[in-house]
């Protein structure tokens, strides 16, 4: 709806600073009460409204050309306009809540208006994990591969085969005499009978009677 802020407005006079609104609503308490709860603010929010007046919060700017609600004073009783708008542009004070209602107040009529906007959305950042340090994988040595050689059965000793009979004889004949020899001097000594003491001397006990 097209509001008219020139009729039914809630000041006679157009304020200059954010302390002469504050200064009005405490000299018309119960007008500006009915005119914040006919826009939709709450007791609280109304409260820090006018706070934010002497604390300095309120901002003169240029006012949107749309706004949710807009109160007016005919004769005395309070109404307002929803889905309000304002063909001209308009300057005026704008006070932010905590609760995101911006209240504004334009300077020609001093007229309670707001603005409630939906809350804001705000996604959580991503988290990323912190980087896991990871230990360097120890490397392995070398493998070193001894080839350990395979045992081989003992072999049976093998005696260095005989040297040939003939040849041995044919180079050593003269051993095999010695004791050919001696058995011949033994068989003689043993079955030759000794000779006659009448045949020679018996001092070496070589002889018979």
């Amino acid at each position: 709806m097209i509001v008219n802020l020139y009729v039914d407005h809630m000041m006679k006079t157009p304020p200059t600073t954010s302390e002469e609104i504050w200064s009005q609503t405490k000299e018309h308490a119960r007008i500006y009460k009915e005119a914040a709860r006919r826009i939709g603010l709450t007791p609280r929010e109304y409260a820090e409204f006018r706070n934010d007046l002497l604390d300095g919060k309120a901002i003169y700017v240029r006012l949107p050309a749309h706004m949710d609600a807009m109160a007016g004073d005919r004769h005395g009783n309070i109404y307002a306009v929803h889905n309000a708008y304002m063909p001209h542009p308009v300057m005026g004070w704008k006070v932010t809540l905590s609760s995101g209602a911006v209240v504004y107040v334009p300077q020609s009529c001093g007229n309670l208006a707001m603005t409630r906007f939906p809350p804001r959305i705000v996604k959580a950042a991503k988290r990323v994990p912190p980087p896991i340090a990871v230990a360097p994988v120890p490397t392995a040595p070398p493998v070193t591969v001894v080839v350990q050689p395979t045992p081989q059965p003992p072999v049976a000793y093998q005696p260095p085969p005989a040297a040939p009979v003939a040849a041995a004889a044919s180079n050593n004949s003269w051993l095999f005499g010695i004791p050919l020899l001696g058995g011949l001097i033994y068989i003689v000594t043993q079955h030759t009978p000794p000779p006659s003491c009448s045949q020679g001397s018996n001092e070496l006990n070589v002889c018979h009677k």
